[in-house]
């Protein structure tokens, strides 16, 4: 299992990501959608 807790990013004085949390379970395929600069590969 992969967990993330309380992320945030800022890019510029841009919050892109807000204290963030997830889990991923380990054996499943997860898709994350998002536009450009979205912070997807950051949270990643």
């Amino acid at each position: 299992m992969i967990t993330v807790k309380d992320l945030t990013l800022t890019l510029n004085d841009t919050v892109v990501l807000d204290h963030v949390s997830a889990e991923f379970e380990k054996g499943t395929i997860t898709g994350l959608v998002g536009r450009n600069g979205s912070g997807k590969t950051v949270l990643m």
